[in-house]
């Protein structure tokens, strides 16, 4: 097998989660230690530091265990599905293609003793595709999501922000706004497109046969885990912003097809070391 040189886009706390989204929870949620710790081996990962952040995803409330016999098995909580739900949702995300022409920004001033409070604030908006126009004001193609108010209010941040939803007057064109509320977007298109060439040399060396069953485990999961690397920092703005050669959507065509052919040699694998308490 190749040498591993892309998983660097997914930390281990990632992979483990991702194991669980796409195998441990259709074949009901459970899984052996000694499954994560052979899975993960064929992403380079040792038995030392899978068993560390097991360990950690348990001590931080995302994972429970039991014991039987000489073997524990371990789950996730609601804490551990609601973060594994969380990450679905920028996946699922569709490009906003019938925008209306009109922003969502929001504007807070929160005071420095009170910083965590901000930098949790940033970091929500950044994770629902927010980007920063300036210091404080954060804008977006979309609506905040259904889910704002409360997350605010759990973050004790809701007194501090205003949410408008406006239009555009200039006196620039949008694309300068773009640049500057999204500078990731050039970086973005990089890293698309050489996920884009990898994905398609997997894909060719698997319709000449030349993957077994492990190899098709490995690729499936480190291609799921890079496509989710890059589409997390994507704002999935509408057609309209973005160049015409922009490409997420020859990316996620490729996702779709990739994963659709390796899916079942990969299953097969996965079944043939997967172990639960019954």
């Amino acid at each position: 097998m190749e040498e591993n040189t892309e998983l660097g886009y997914a930390n281990l706390n990632t992979s483990i989660l991702g194991l669980y989204g796409q195998y441990v929870l259709p074949r009901g949620g459970e899984i052996w230690l000694g499954t994560l710790v052979r899975a993960l081996a064929v992403l380079d990962f040792s038995e030392a530091a899978v068993r560390s952040a097991v360990l950690r995803l348990k001590k931080k409330g995302y994972l429970q265990s039991r014991r039987l016999g000489r073997r524990r098995f371990y789950r996730l909580t609601d804490m551990g599905m609601n973060r594994l739900n969380r990450g679905g949702f920028r996946f699922s995300i569709p490009p906003d293609e019938d925008w209306d022409g009109r922003w969502t920004v929001v504007i807070y001033s929160v005071p420095e003793k009170h910083r965590e409070c901000r930098d949790a604030l940033r970091d929500m908006l950044n994770w629902w595709g927010f980007g920063m126009l300036a210091p404080g004001t954060w804008i977006s193609t979309r609506p905040l999501p259904p889910e704002a108010e409360s997350e605010w209010r759990e973050l004790d941040v809701w007194k501090y922000p205003s949410v408008f939803r406006s239009e555009y007057l200039g006196p620039g064109e949008p694309s300068t706004i773009v640049a500057r509320a999204f500078p990731q977007l050039p970086t973005l298109a990089e890293q698309y497109k050489k996920y884009i060439a990898g994905s398609e040399s997997v894909l060719h060396r698997f319709e000449t046969g030349l993957l077994d069953d492990e190899e098709c485990f490995a690729y499936r999961t480190r291609n799921i885990l890079q496509f989710v690397h890059i589409i997390f920092k994507d704002p999935t703005l509408p057609a309209s912003l973005l160049p015409e050669d922009w490409p997420r959507p020859k990316a996620q065509l490729l996702t779709q097809e990739l994963q659709k052919a390796l899916t079942e040699p990969a299953e097969r694998f996965f079944d043939s070391i997967y172990g639960t308490a019954g």
